[in-house]
């Protein structure tokens, strides 16, 4: 009896560990999904949608990239694509089928930048959720930062070297000094191939394998300034509203946003100010949830 014990013991032994090495390490149908928050956020601050997208398709794997809260955040605009680029590249190399990056506020200005600079990152939707595609010129988004600079003149620090070492300074978008812009800002007219460079058909190129590009804003935003920002639109000298179709990076498809227009998918969403995107049960259940597949 006692060897027969053994023995069985040793088959079960034996069927575990041999079967158990052929079973996948994810049994979710979902594609993994790595999150990359905005400017002052902290830690937690979207934990509530990343436990929504959970909620609605469980098993997913969602990573709240835990770098550069609060202060930190004001870090230079490459210095951040380089941080966060890194921790969705590991999980992009971990899941060969693709990966779905969802960001937000400056985060989606972020993740353009990473999106088009690393070549081997496999990013299957890319959603940008309020976010200043177009740029930023607005008091009510610089009072947050800096509660005493004004948008008429905040363009002498910001488009100097050292005003340059603050993100937001990396795409502040003066209508009415685009010289000074074009020659001093060191991220936004770069990731819109504006400058040219030996890189701008790698950024084109790299852009191009999104399978789709989800944009999502409102006329309630309140910080994000002109709204249609975060479709790509921006202001002209008069400040009047130039909308994505209309600029020179749509007509002339500089990064590939025209040719990605098919599988572009706008969002204008009335009532949700700036730091509620990212709370709004409606925004996360019928804008940002059914293109996470």
């Amino acid at each position: 009896m006692g060897f027969r014990c053994v023995t069985v013991v040793c088959l079960l032994y034996f069927f575990v560990t041999n079967v158990s090495t052929k079973i996948p390490k994810s049994t979710s149908v979902y594609k993994p999904v790595v999150i990359v928050h905005g400017i002052w956020d902290k830690k937690t601050s979207l934990d509530f949608m990343a436990d929504r997208i959970r909620q609605a398709h469980p098993g997913t794997n969602v990573t709240v990239v835990d770098l550069l809260h609060g202060t930190s955040s004001l870090a230079p605009m490459w210095d951040q694509v380089e941080a966060f680029g890194a921790v969705a590249r590991q999980i992009s190399m971990e899941n060969p089928e693709g990966i779905h990056l969802l960001c937000y506020s400056q985060g989606g200005l972020v993740c353009r930048g990473m999106i088009e600079t690393f070549p081997d990152l496999n990013v299957a939707t890319f959603v940008s959720l309020s976010s200043p595609q177009g740029g930023q010129y607005g008091d009510s988004f610089l009072r947050l930062i800096f509660h005493k600079a004004v948008k008429k003149t905040v363009h002498r620090i910001f488009y100097t070297s050292p005003g340059q070492r603050y993100s937001v300074a990396n795409y502040w978008n003066d209508p009415h000094h685009q010289a000074g812009y074009i020659k001093s800002s060191k991220y936004l007219p770069y990731i819109d191939n504006i400058i040219p460079t030996a890189r701008n058909n790698d950024y084109k190129i790299n852009f191009l394998r999104l399978k789709k590009l989800i944009l999502i804003g409102g006329p309630d935003d309140g910080v994000i300034t002109p709204w249609q920002s975060s479709h790509f639109g921006f202001f002209t000298e008069d400040e009047s509203v130039e909308n994505m179709e209309n600029r020179d990076i749509y007509t002339q498809d500089l990064f590939g946003l025209k040719s990605l227009q098919n599988k572009t998918k706008i969002y204008t969403i009335d009532g949700v100010y700036h730091h509620e995107w990212h709370q709004n049960i409606s925004v996360i259940d019928n804008c940002i949830i059914p293109h996470l597949d």
